[in-house]
């Protein structure tokens, strides 16, 4: 009777999990080390003009989830996903501080979220987008302590660019590079490292694709000290051709 019992817990544990939508699997893009193995994106100076040419569409959509007491319900094709809802209020003790909601990326299929942790007093967080339908969880690595910025899908959803500027070194930046893999059942997950850029000259302000294989970056320079600072922006272009081909 006890062997019957423990089995139908066992049953029925295992049914609640696929009902929340626990992720099949998690990966993780962005490390240094392989980003060191690969090319640097090379860039040359652009114009405002250029600039304002580009798409400025936002892919992402601010679709609100359920969110049900404390936690986040994500709907996805493997069930509801349920997380820890991100709470910064003082006086919590160390450790992980929930999820953030920031949107969806329709071109991706995909949810992105900022997870929070605290750890000696200081803030921690990464990028992370969980498929709608595998539940698969793609964390995007930080260079720094916070997050990246969201991601910028390229107009087909073929790759997928982001940045960061870091927070002690003014005109600074890191700007990385991924490819977006589809369909099967992979080992690794959808996204994989291609190229990537870092700088002590200046800072990012935004990204936009020209088209699949080409993006601006309108970057800034901050001159100046106190009251007098002031953004000098600059635009560069890059172009993707030859180290696609190589990779495909």
């Amino acid at each position: 009777m006890f062997k019957i019992s423990l089995a139908i817990t066992i049953i029925f544990l295992f049914l609640i999990r696929t009902a929340l939508g626990q992720a099949n699997k998690e990966f993780a893009v962005g490390y240094a080390d392989s980003y060191d193995n690969l090319p640097t994106i090379y860039f040359k100076k652009a114009t405002e003009q250029d600039y304002k040419k580009a798409s400025a569409v936002n892919q992402l959509t601010h679709s609100i989830p359920i969110i049900n007491g404390k936690n986040i319900i994500i709907p996805t094709g493997k069930g509801k996903i349920k997380l820890h809802k991100y709470n910064d209020s003082p006086d919590q003790p160390e450790g992980f501080r929930g999820w953030e909601y920031k949107g969806y990326f329709p071109i991706l299929k995909s949810y992105a979220l900022i997870s929070h942790s605290v750890s000696e007093h200081l803030g921690f967080s990464d990028l992370v987008l969980i498929d709608s339908n595998s539940a698969v969880k793609n964390t995007i690595i930080s260079v720094g302590d916070a997050a990246v910025e969201l991601p910028i899908p390229s107009p087909s959803g073929r790759f997928l660019t982001y940045y960061y500027n870091y927070d002690y070194e003014r005109n600074s930046c890191f700007i990385g590079l991924l490819k977006i893999q589809d369909g099967g059942n992979r080992k690794k997950g959808r996204l994989s490292e291609l190229m990537s850029f870092q700088t002590k000259d200046w800072a990012v302000e935004d990204i936009r694709w020209l088209d699949d294989n080409s993006f601006i970056v309108k970057a800034y320079a901050m001159q100046g000290q106190g009251s007098q600072k002031k953004k000098q922006f600059i635009y560069f272009l890059t172009k993707l051709d030859t180290v696609v081909r190589q990779t495909d």
